[in-house]
């Protein structure tokens, strides 16, 4: 079993940061500047020795790589920042990686995928980085640092050829031959994407590429696997948390019961992956979150039935958040509190988890389905509130999605879906220069609708594209529509965050 664990290259200055928050800032001026926000509150998190490192420095990198070999870490995930234009941000430390051949420190990249932000600035599914420091920052403009878009082919390429040289280093990691590639937030053109890469790859003498999703709800069938990234997936779970001077308290032992218990609720391959610990109020301050009580004996038990219950799915990897997210509480580097205490765990969890295997093996498929059923469908309901919600502030804002398909030409549309998303979305369409021409659901004649209605399994109608309102399953009736002709779709789902992004959401 192969343990790899995220790694953040936030620990050297870089010009941007410089100007945003102040100069010489790196994430450890948060982790540096934490308090206890309440009693038993462990902060600051200090490094042992005091070691502040500067990932510019290659003794730095070279004594991580070494600690990594020491305690069975495999390699590291190390986030990429690639927003629009090409325009890129931390990427010295792996570049100097790329140059630095001695240094042993099998890595790959994974695609932190989402704006940069300002904390006021309402930007929904932004990266914020530090509350704290954002504090005394007058407010100017639409609060954005940096923003996420994905261009077309063109851009696409860049992007490309930017990797190529990582991807074929031998560190490089690789799954089934083919370079690992991690992406943090679903993409509307994803299917395009990575259809273009993996025909770059090949074309470079490349196997190809493995791609991971790390977002939730996924069914892509352009993805190779899908990573249940912790302890993001799970802490959502507890709606109802202890506070303590406004800060959330979760209990680190209910987490990791979320997580051991999970069931995946599609076919597609799921990597479950873990954490060391968490506690973000650096970053946020008592706005923050706190998983409390973890221990290293805790994680080396949890680690161990993480490896068992991945090894039983097939999986030869375990994803740990995270190496070194101070800013988060999130890192196996040691510290001043338990010293190399929790990196000790990993060569034991190695040892010990084939003897766990059968445990997660004697599962019946039937619990597992009946689980997956319930969660697919929570899953669902709680995708189609969050577009209400996207939708609903739309509204507030006088913006209407009839300008969206306006602007991109399309005059003459069909609707995929007469569920209570469709048909809000045929009301929106009455007064407006939009033609919703007709409708295809399963149901048929069955439904009384405005529109003539046909069913998914017959030739449809001329129209400029089909949007799509039962977004959840978009990429099976994508399947299910082309065997009958070379309809163009479009999710409601991606008008709405495309509208959002417009006005500044």
């Amino acid at each position: 079993m192969k343990v790899l664990a995220f790694y953040l290259p936030q620990f050297h200055r870089v010009k941007e940061n410089d100007e945003w928050w102040g100069e010489g800032f790196t994430d450890w001026v948060a982790a540096r500047k934490a308090q206890p926000l309440f009693a038993g509150h462990c902060q600051p998190h200090i490094p042992l020795d005091n070691y502040y490192y500067d990932l510019l420095d290659k003794g730095t990198m070279q004594w991580q790589a070494d600690l990594m070999k020491q305690y069975g870490v495999d390699g590291v995930c190390i986030y990429h920042y690639w927003f629009k234009d090409g325009r890129q941000i931390l990427e010295k430390p792996v570049e100097n990686l790329l140059e630095w051949t001695d240094i042993d420190m099998p890595f790959c990249f994974y695609w932190a995928n989402e704006s940069w932000a300002r904390t006021w600035s309402q930007i929904r599914g932004a990266n914020v980085w530090s509350n704290v420091m954002d504090a005394s920052q007058e407010r100017e403009g639409n609060g954005i640092l940096l923003e996420q878009a994905y261009g077309t082919e063109e851009q696409w390429k860049e992007h490309f050829d930017y990797m190529l040289p990582f991807f074929r280093d031998p560190r490089y990691i690789r799954v089934d031959g083919k370079p690992l590639f991690m992406i943090y937030k679903s993409i509307p053109c994803l299917d395009e994407m990575l259809s273009f890469w993996r025909k770059l790859a090949e074309e470079n003498g490349l196997q190809g590429l493995y791609v991971i999703g790390g977002f939730l709800n996924s069914h892509e069938s352009c993805l190779d696997a899908v990573l249940y990234s912790e302890p993001g997936k799970s802490s959502r779970s507890f709606s109802e948390s202890q506070i303590q001077n406004t800060v959330r308290i979760i209990e680190y032992d209910d987490v990791w019961s979320k997580i051991l218990n999970a069931v995946p609720v599609s076919r597609q391959n799921i990597y479950y992956g873990g954490f060391v610990g968490y506690d973000d109020t650096p970053r946020r301050g008592r706005k923050g979150m706190v998983i409390a009580h973890a221990t290293p004996e805790k994680f080396g038990c949890y680690l161990t039935e993480l490896m068992a219950k991945n090894a039983a799915d097939g999986n030869e990897i375990v994803f740990i958040n995270a190496w070194n997210e101070w800013g988060e509480g999130m890192y196996l580097e040691p510290d001043v509190q338990y010293g190399r205490a929790f990196l000790e765990m990993i060569p034991t969890a190695k040892e010990n988890y084939k003897d766990k295997i059968t445990e997660y093996h004697n599962k019946t498929r039937a619990d597992e389905d009946e689980i997956r059923y319930i969660q697919q469908r929570s899953n669902k309901f709680e995708a189609y509130l969050n577009l209400l919600d996207a939708w609903m502030t739309l509204r507030e804002k006088g913006i209407r999605l009839d300008k969206y398909l306006l602007d991109k030409g399309y005059n003459k549309i069909g609707l995929y879906g007469y569920g209570i998303l469709g048909r809000h979305f045929i009301e929106e369409m009455k007064d407006s220069c939009v033609q919703v021409a007709f409708l295809v659901d399963r149901k048929g004649d069955k439904l009384c609708t405005p529109v003539p209605v046909y069913l998914p399994s017959v030739q449809l109608p001329e129209c400029d594209v089909i949007v799509v309102s039962s977004v959840f399953f978009m990429e099976d009736i994508r399947a299910e529509l082309i065997k009958y002709g070379d309809y163009k779709l479009i999710s409601l789902e991606t008008i709405l965050k495309e509208s959002e992004f417009q006005i500044g959401l």
